[in-house]
């Protein structure tokens, strides 16, 4: 028990570590490919906002521990399907990063989880899974797609007569303040989701249970295990993904860039402060790149490198989910 306990703590917190490396070049990229900041210096500023983000709150912990499965009583089994979804979740994230293809570390969780404790005989409440997680994690982007095009068309409606240089200089000024927004929403969303699976192996190694409703605290050492696991992967982050969601997909000036950030830094932190409901980062980043091409001034779209981000969205649960079945089919070959 000690051992599969140890197991999935180290595997989650290098999960924490794999979702900021993935995901820091999402979070600074449109400040970096927009020259608002310098590589080093939007890193380091992310880091830190993570970090801090990380500390707050609990409620998507919640969200998150009471509505993927209805976990089992069994310690063993518990901790063993901890143990087979988040290893899925941190391949999925690595083989994701490694073919610079952005893919959210929410849907990998939630899929990794989901799968492997399918396969041990859990059930899923499919009512709460859908409304309190799936839906969410859907919905959100397309709604901040419509809400960056609206922003990017005012703004720049209202923008129509300004010199472009000192329009750039405050856009590239503005965004500098977005991009540790959005790197605070990061930390409040992604850390809470590998802390609700700590503190669920912690429950089941103290033998204890875990049902719907009772209260759940995350301790101050859980928390800083997550948050230094995720700051350090978003301080040592590299720009494959960033160059896709940045570069590639849309052409980016430095207005259209501040009002993404913008846009998607408010919606994580109103997810996660005022509702707790878990959205990812890197697909509203996605969505509310593609709304400032939809509106304002030479807007470009393309589409051979939004197909596959498309792709992996839609397959973003189930791809992780298989994984997370065949890792518990092999650990119960294993006698694990």
């Amino acid at each position: 028990m000690e051992v599969l306990f140890s197991l999935v703590v180290i595997v989650t917190a290098v999960f924490a570590f794999v979702n900021g490396f993935h995901d820091a070049g999402v979070t600074v990229g449109n400040a970096v490919a927009t020259r608002a900041l310098t590589p080093r210096i939007a890193l380091s500023l992310a880091s830190v906002f993570n970090f801090l983000g990380a500390l707050l709150g609990v409620g998507i912990a919640v969200t998150v521990a009471e509505n993927i499965i209805e976990f089992p009583h069994q310690p063993h089994d518990l901790l063993a399907i901890l143990l087979a979804g988040m290893t899925a979740a941190t391949l999925w994230g690595i083989v994701t990063y490694v073919v610079a293809i952005p893919v959210s570390s929410t849907y990998s969780l939630v899929g990794g989880v989901l799968g492997s404790g399918l396969a041990y005989g859990a059930h899923a409440d499919l009512g709460g899974l859908v409304l309190r997680l799936i839906l969410p994690l859907l919905a959100v982007p397309v709604i901040v797609l419509g809400v960056s095009a609206l922003c990017t068309a005012v703004v720049s409606r209202l923008a129509a007569h300004s010199a472009p240089k000192p329009l750039f200089r405050r856009a590239r000024a503005a965004n500098a303040v977005f991009t540790g927004v959005l790197s605070l929403g990061h930390g409040l969303q992604d850390a809470q989701k590998s802390c609700a699976i700590i503190m669920l192996a912690i429950v089941a190694y103290e033998g204890a249970t875990f049902t719907d409703g009772d209260p759940f605290e995350v301790s101050w050492p859980v928390r800083l295990l997550v948050a230094t696991a995720l700051a350090g992967g978003t301080l040592l982050s590299g720009w494959r993904v960033a160059r896709t969601v940045s570069r590639r997909i849309v052409a980016l000036d430095p207005l259209k860039s501040a009002i993404s950030n913008g846009v998607s830094g408010v919606t994580l932190l109103v997810s996660a402060l005022a509702v707790s409901v878990p959205v990812s980062l890197v697909y509203s980043v996605v969505g509310a790149n593609l709304g400032t091409q939809l509106a304002g001034r030479r807007g470009r779209i393309r589409r051979r490198f939004l197909t596959p981000v498309l792709a992996v969205w839609v397959l973003g649960i189930p791809i992780p989910a298989l994984l997370g079945a065949v890792f518990s089919g092999a650990l119960m070959l294993a006698g694990v």
